[in-house]
Parts: structure tokens; C-alpha cells; sequence
């Protein structure tokens, strides 16, 4: 798998991340679950932290220097 595939299936997973995050403060307004609510915006802190890929280009570079 190329690199351009890796990146072009890192912002497909990121956007699912929206997705799924919106649908479950969805049913978590019409079910009142807490479960859904913290998945929810454990899922919209994905696509916000993560839909850069430069930042996680940066993260990993950090985190190899730090390794050795």
C-alpha cells in the first residue's frame, strides 16, 4: 500500500469518525443515554484532533525522536 493510499484511507476513517460521532449525540438526544453521548464526542475529538494530517505526521515524528 502506497503512501498516498495510507493518507486517502486516514482521512476516509476520520471522516466515519464525524459521522458516527454526529449520529450518536443523535440518539442520545432522543435516548438520553450517557454511553452514546460520551462515545459521541469521543468521536467528534477524533475528527477535530486528528482531520490535519500534517499534525499527525508531526506526532509521529515525535514520537520516534523520543524513542530513540
Amino acid at each position: 500500500m502506497s503512501t498516498n493510499e495510507k493518507k486517502e484511507m486516514f482521512k476516509f476513517a476520520i471522516k466515519i469518525n464525524l459521522f458516527m460521532g454526529i449520529y450518536n449525540l443523535y440518539l442520545f438526544t432522543f435516548s438520553g443515554m450517557y454511553f452514546n453521548l460520551v462515545i459521541g464526542a469521543m468521536n467528534l475529538g477524533v475528527f477535530i484532533f486528528f482531520r490535519d494530517v500534517k499534525i499527525v505526521e508531526a506526532l509521529n515524528q515525535y514520537i520516534n525522536k523520543k524513542k530513540y
